[in-house]
């Protein structure tokens, strides 16, 4: 139940002096996704540490898929203004501990308490401009949102490669210190929310223990027949790990009030599908934003900057594509062939791609880029309409919040994996062409889904998901 007084609608100004504040925290919690992209390199080179470098990503998204669905529900039980507070608080402190790290174990670990934070941000923010802006208004503050998380996501991989070449590494994540505090302080003075009197219950195990199975199953994928034998104790172990924490997920799930992602979602092939594709587009995204500037820093002996530039090709053709399948979608209403011809796109792109090599003229590199961005993109749009088009209608919100943490573990191991791969093989050009070459499977497994995925008619409320005009909360 919800108690609000009774308040004139707010005005313009009213509206924008609270969502500037939570357009920095968008900005930072999103920026972070991404930062470390150019960075990955210098920071190995400062904490002599090259082989795990790839898990300063990992970590970060790990943490934040699972804590995003839980600090939303925790919002709803104990008021949305406090935990987005301790949200930022979390994401803070573990900002300044990344950046005061001295071995890349403590990065990590710091990454990770950061990603805890980072998770709640996206979705409260989304969260408390639904309680702020009345329904009739909301798209076009919604759209201010998507600006900035647009920005972020490209300005990220060139702040983190300025920082790199003029200042250091450790100011990626100085950087959100004086940004988060002022937004933090505004809020603390201005943000007045309803009080809500939720009965609502929170899935804390469940996200336990999905963390510890998704760490363990990386783990043994990175680890296995590298750093250690298949039949090793280590890796032997982990197995056990993530079987009995499987299982015990799996358990908890089928018990819990709310469950953090409830299974009978997955009885809709449709939506079991979307969940896949989601993951694997977002491996193979993960695997070009991290590794492209990588190859450039490495091969091509860029600066972190210039490196960072080629990434600019790979977001605008994600971000057109998925700006283009939106308005098709949200006009005919078929999306089917999207995914199928993203799959093709991507994995072509990616299969030329791995036959670069230092002499590859730059503008050749940056065309398939284009490409590649674009195939991603009719993904992103797809995979979300087409799975939240799969349940009830009052499973929106939930559904939306397991697509997205498919998405974030994809990143995670598409960061760990090719990661585990560039270190097995060296940082050379065919390092480089090895890594590239190893996503073409992942994208020949969503060609097969995609193919295999029913189109079901989308209904009225979907079309104005695809069409922009509502926005659906992720928990």
């Amino acid at each position: 139940m919800t108690t609000t007084a009774t308040t004139t609608p707010p005005t313009n100004r009213a509206i924008m002096v609270l969502l500037i504040p939570l357009m920095l925290v968008l900005f930072i919690a999103t920026l972070d996704q991404t930062i470390v992209a150019t960075a990955i390199d210098g920071i190995g080179d400062s904490l002599h540490s090259h082989a795990d470098a790839s898990w300063i990503a990992t970590a970060y998204l790990l943490t934040s898929a699972v804590t995003t669905l839980i600090f939303g529900k925790l919002g709803d039980l104990y008021g949305r203004k406090r935990i987005f507070q301790l949200s930022v608080a979390i994401f803070l402190l573990g900002s300044l501990l990344s950046g005061l790290s001295r071995s890349m174990g403590m990065l990590i670990a710091f990454r990770a308490l950061q990603g805890i934070g980072g998770g709640g941000l996206s979705s409260l923010v989304q969260a408390i401009t639904g309680d702020l802006i009345p329904a009739r208004q909301r798209a076009k503050y919604q759209a201010y949102l998507g600006v900035v998380a647009t920005l972020a996501i490209i300005a990220g991989p060139l702040l983190g490669g300025l920082f790199v070449d003029q200042l250091s590494w450790r100011w990626i994540f100085f950087v959100n210190l004086p940004i988060g505090l002022v937004a933090l302080v505004v809020i603390a003075a201005k943000l007045k929310l309803p009080v809500h009197h939720g009965e609502r219950s929170v899935d804390v195990a469940g996200g336990v223990l999905v963390t510890l199975f998704t760490t363990a199953a990386l783990l043994v994928t990175v680890w296995g027949g590298d750093r250690y034998g298949w039949g090793s104790g280590v890796i032997l172990g982990l197995l056990a790990a993530a079987l009995v924490t499987l299982a015990g997920y799996l358990l908890v799930e089928r018990r819990a009030a709310e469950p953090i992602t409830p299974l009978h979602l997955f009885r809709s092939s449709v939506f079991s599908i979307s969940s896949a594709l989601f993951f694997l587009s977002t491996v193979v995204l993960f695997a070009a934003m991290l590794y492209v500037p990588l190859f450039m820093e490495d091969v091509h002996h860029e600066s972190a900057f210039r490196a960072g530039l080629f990434l600019i090709p790979l977001l605008v053709g994600l971000i057109a594509a998925t700006a283009v399948s939106g308005g098709v979608v949200s006009k005919t209403g078929r999306y089917k062939a999207f995914p199928i011809i993203g799959a093709v796109l991507a994995g072509g792109g990616m299969l030329l791609i791995s036959r670069v090599t230092a002499g590859t003229p730059l503008p050749l590199l940056g065309g398939l880029l284009v490409v590649v961005g674009a195939g991603l993109g009719f993904f992103v749009q797809v995979a979300v309409l087409a799975g939240q088009n799969a349940v009830a209608y009052r499973f929106l919100g939930v559904a939306t919040g397991a697509l997205n943490f498919f998405k974030t573990v994809g990143g995670a191991f598409g960061a760990a994996l090719f990661g585990a791969i560039l270190a097995a093989h060296g940082t050379s050009v065919h390092g480089f062409q090895t890594v590239f070459l190893w996503t073409v499977p992942f994208m020949a497994v969503a060609l097969a889904l995609a193919l295999l995925m029913k189109e079901e008619p989308l209904s009225e409320e979907m079309l104005e998901v695809a069409a922009g005009n509502v926005e659906v909360s992720e928990y």
